[in-house]
């Protein structure tokens, strides 16, 4: 039997946490959107996901054409296949890291194509059922996994080498302070 006033304390900090999180995407008084970052890389996800299935349906049907006249074993096909559009994906989206701003916001939209990933790959495993996870498991496997793999590990390792880079930021209370 559950502890009632232990379950009241985990429903109000989940409350308290669900209010935080959904607050960053409410208007301030002025109109403007309290964490832009969210809100943009939330959009970008949208377009690494298009510039991704972009690359896939350009890439593997020539790839596929090459290999297989070629003689290549199918497990390579299936390599070369898989990697060659998220290599190519991942070089364009890094062009991202050439605009001013936030550098924060390509590994925050690897981040937001990540949950959404696993949410669909949560509903297609529901949906398909278990006797279909092999094939669920390996479309994912082929088509999603080495773009995410890529794109967030080479976000990831920019942003922290862009991080490790700036300059300390001085103090403007005491500016005549140096660091």
């Amino acid at each position: 039997m559950a502890n009632p006033i232990r379950q009241k304390e985990i429903d109000e900090r989940i409350g308290k946490f669900a209010d935080k999180f959904w607050g960053a995407f409410q208007m301030t008084e002025n109109g403007r959107v309290k964490s832009t970052i969210l809100l943009y890389s939330f959009c970008l996800c949208w377009v690494l996901l298009a510039l991704y299935g972009g690359c896939f349906a350009l890439i593997n049907p020539w790839l596929n054409a090459l290999l297989t006249e070629s003689g290549t074993p199918i497990w390579l096909i299936n390599l070369i296949e898989a990697l060659a559009p998220a290599i190519a994906g991942t070089a364009i989206a890094s062009l991202v890291w050439l605009l001013p701003g936030d550098k924060r916001l390509l590994p925050a939209s690897y981040v937001w194509l990540t949950l959404l990933l696993l949410a669909c790959l949560i509903a297609l495993l529901i949906l398909m059922g278990w006797k279909s996870a092999g094939l669920v498991l390996q479309f994912f496997g082929m088509f999603v996994l080495a773009p995410l793999v890529l794109g967030l590990g080479s976000s990831l390792l920019a942003y922290y080498l862009y991080w490790k880079k700036r300059p300390p930021a001085g103090d403007p209370a005491r500016p005549w302070k140096r660091q």
